[in-house]
């Protein structure tokens, strides 16, 4: 009877997926823009607000997410999947009353569910101090300043409160776009076009 030899290998696998934080920061940048415009009163919200809300918001962070997850990131898996649910459920906020579904939220209840989303975001920004990205940090330190004047703005219903709001929400938006662009053209030229 033949004797079976047992041969050690090793494999290595090579991770070919791609950086996912370009576009879970585009979804949140792109969002983020023409939402805060909206709070300025360029225009009101309307479906290019929800449609981009669930479908670049939504569905862009919540893929990303998934990659980052893959990738073995849990602060790219979480922050990026639950921020893209927030988008979906900002959606919903909009739709489900508008569709007859279930009755409005109060002003209370939205200044409740947006400081809750700040206090989230603010332990996420105690994680970016760990990641060396100075352009994740101000992202996460303007988010947080967002969703707490969103939240002081529906709990007191000041309209000029609100438009201040709106122009943090537009430094946000373009700092999640500088970032993400950033990150492509570093990729792209394969050094430091643009400091993150």
């Amino acid at each position: 009877m033949a004797e079976t030899q047992e041969i050690a290998t090793d494999v290595h696998v090579m991770d070919r997926t791609a950086n996912p934080t370009p576009l879970g920061f585009t979804g949140l940048g792109l969002s983020a823009v023409l939402l805060s415009l909206s709070y300025i009163g360029i225009y009101p919200v309307d479906s290019m607000i929800v449609s981009m809300a669930m479908f670049l918001g939504g569905f862009a962070e919540v893929f990303a997410g998934i990659m980052a997850w893959k990738k073995g990131s849990v602060f790219g898996g979480t922050a990026f999947c639950a921020f893209g649910l927030f988008w979906f459920s900002l959606a919903s906020l909009l739709l489900l009353p508008a569709a007859g579904l279930i009755e409005a939220p109060t002003p209370i209840s939205i200044a409740a569910y947006l400081f809750i989303w700040g206090v989230y975001t603010f332990v996420l920004l105690i994680a970016t101090l760990k990641l060396g990205s100075k352009a994740i940090m101000f992202i996460f330190v303007t988010l947080f300043l967002l969703f707490m004047l969103l939240a002081i703005v529906n709990a007191t219903e000041n309209a000029g409160l609100l438009v201040i709001a709106g122009y943090v929400g537009l430094i946000v938006g373009f700092a999640a776009l500088y970032t993400a662009l950033a990150i492509v053209l570093n990729d792209a030229y394969g050094r430091t076009v643009a400091p993150v």
